[in-house]
């Protein structure tokens, strides 16, 4: 493992599985970026399809002094091991992560390098668009008028959407590869523990696939207890933090608890939301109102209504 970063420049580390189809797509945009040098290194999380044959082929074809591009393998399942092994290869100053079903904006990579010519700046991040399986065009944005509320209720720092300082992200651990959903969703909240210093790019440098097939899957009860133990490391680790505002975090946490039971009681399973609601509402931080509040929320949500958050905190 290299533990220190020895180029000023920027590595992609993109993780896949079964994409042999999507991943080509994928690599074309980061070739087209207009930035050189750039470093990519794709890693290979146990493919049974032709993916490790169709990224040799294109690495093959496109590879180039200015433009560096490995294939790595980790067999043991989960992008965020997959995430770590890229992370450990990585030997520039600045590092992302991206999915291999997605696309960059040309100039991506040239506005994160722009970007971190602050030496100060730790995190750069930006905006995306999500174009839906039946082609409806989603923009997301984001608030820097409260990180902390927009990382915990809207996962500001996505996979995509973020680059950093390869040295600040070893010193805070990585990713957590002990868990297998939300994954980014934790780092985010252990890098904003870390005060870094950042910037926002105002564009969506970026273009989401949703795939029905991921890692995240298509609903939220076949992964029932995956998603609980990122809630519970996101609250263990704010609480470890021993900040001022520490409660005010562990609340807004705790408020993912019972939002995740009421979309398990949405779909039909009461034995998932009844004790994760429980769970939520004997949180000792919350007071008479608030335990009332936090129940009318997760009916709210359980029959389908979205933007409960607004009315929390």
């Amino acid at each position: 493992m290299n533990n220190n970063s020895t180029d000023k420049g920027l590595t992609v580390v993109i993780p896949v599985r079964n994409r042999e189809n999507l991943v080509i797509r994928c690599l074309d945009s980061v070739k087209r970026q207009t930035l050189r040098p750039l470093n990519v290194i794709v890693v290979d999380n146990g493919s049974t399809d032709g993916t490790w044959k169709a990224v040799e082929g294109w690495i093959a074809r496109n590879a180039e002094p200015e433009f560096a591009i490995s294939l790595i393998s980790e067999p043991k399942p989960g992008a965020s091991r997959a995430r770590n092994r890229g992370l450990s290869e990585t030997d520039t100053e600045h590092v992302m992560f991206f999915d291999s079903d997605d696309e960059m904006d040309p100039t991506l990579a040239e506005g994160i390098m722009t970007a971190f010519r602050d030496s100060r700046v730790d995190l750069v991040h930006w905006n995306a668009r999500i174009i839906n399986p039946d082609g409806s065009v989603k923009k997301r944005k984001f608030s820097n008028a409260n990180y902390w509320r927009y990382q915990i209720y809207h996962a500001l720092f996505s996979t995509q959407c973020f680059a950093v300082k390869t040295s600040f992200l070893r010193d805070i651990g990585g990713w957590d590869d002990s868990l297998y959903a939300w994954n980014d969703w934790e780092l985010g909240i252990r890098m904003l523990l870390g005060n870094p210093a950042m910037i926002a790019i105002d564009k969506a440098l970026v273009t989401i696939h949703p795939q029905k097939v991921s890692i995240t899957g298509e609903n939220f009860h076949s992964k029932a207890g995956e998603w609980e133990r990122a809630i519970d490391r996101a609250e263990e680790n704010v609480v470890k933090a021993v900040r001022n505002d520490s409660g005010w975090l562990a609340d807004m946490i705790n408020y993912r608890r019972a939002i995740l039971a009421a979309h398990y009681k949405r779909e039909g399973h009461q034995e998932l939301a009844e004790p994760l609601l429980a769970k939520a509402l004997s949180h000792p931080s919350l007071s008479f109102s608030q335990r009332h509040l936090l129940k009318l929320l997760y009916r709210y949500t359980s029959i389908g209504g979205r933007g409960a958050y607004i009315l929390w905190k």
